[in-house]
């Protein structure tokens, strides 16, 4: 059975990540959800003395990890009541570091998929979720899906990769790629954009081929696009095409380092309409 792990804060956008994260679940079969709240170190510290400096004690703080429980039971519960297929969902609370905490639990649970919720740019909801959006896909050991507060779920049937083919062979996720899309049964569409309108070199052309070999198995096709802009490219390519999500590469030293640029992965991940996938170079 797959695990699809969705790190849960109670704001609307993480609640709306679960439930897109409970029809991926529908759609692929066989698979569980495991929400994940995480107190952060020191929360309990930081209500300890109260205003009339009365000193918690150990019941204060289980009646109030009790109320954590609560609210993922409640969560758990309107999930449950939106299943048509039944999807097991099992729910975790743990104290510590956000970051280290889901790299823990990728470990030990082996997600197939980490699910979490985009506020929005114009959203000033300082969750914390929210705020450490880039830096979860950029330390998540297992591949990330951001999803947007306007996304509609759809059944995942094609996915688009941004590709620069430079050095494919060295830095292409071939792994979590190919898992990712025969998970979802879906078709892959790699895109190329040309932010200076040449024609394809002989180096890209090779590269192209060794990708290919990569592939062999996966059913697959390319799109050529230009604009001066990389990552508006891939949006603007995005907003158009039939594909369900858009799939990235958080590498140093490549085309794609520019995503990693805060306005430029905000954009990509904040305002994208559609859900970002994001994968490590392996």
């Amino acid at each position: 059975m797959e695990t699809i792990l969705v790190p849960v804060d109670f704001s609307r956008a993480s609640d709306h990540a679960a439930k897109y994260a409970l029809r991926i679940a529908q759609q692929i079969g066989n698979c569980r959800l495991l929400l994940l709240h995480v107190v952060r170190v020191g929360y309990y510290e930081t209500i300890l003395p109260s205003v009339d400096y009365t000193q918690y004690g150990d019941e204060d703080i289980q009646r109030m990890h009790n109320q954590f429980v609560k609210k993922l039971n409640n969560l758990k519960d309107r999930l449950c009541s939106l299943c048509e297929k039944k999807v097991p969902v099992d729910i975790s609370i743990e104290e510590g570091s956000l970051l280290a905490i889901i790299n823990e639990v990728n470990e030990h649970e082996d997600p197939f998929l980490v699910v979490i919720g985009s506020n929005g740019r114009n959203d000033m909801d300082d969750r914390s979720l929210g705020t450490n959006t880039i830096k979860i896909a950029r330390t998540s050991s297992r591949p990330v899906l951001v999803v947007p507060p306007c996304a509609l779920f759809k059944p995942v049937e094609k996915v688009v990769l941004a590709c620069d083919f430079r050095k494919v062979s060295e830095t292409m996720p071939v792994h979590s790629l190919k898992n990712i899309v025969k998970t979802f049964g879906s078709r892959l569409e790699v895109l190329n954009v040309n932010p200076k309108g040449e024609q394809l070199k002989e180096e890209v052309l090779r590269e192209q081929a060794l990708l290919d070999e990569m592939l062999t198995d996966v059913e697959h096709e390319y799109q050529f696009t230009e604009h001066k802009n990389v990552a508006e490219g891939i949006l603007d390519y995005a907003k158009h095409s039939k594909a369900q999500i858009i799939i990235s590469l958080p590498r140093k030293y490549s085309f794609f380092e520019s995503i990693l640029h805060d306005s430029v992965s905000a954009r990509l991940t904040f305002r994208s309409e559609k859900p970002v996938l994001l994968l490590r170079a392996e």
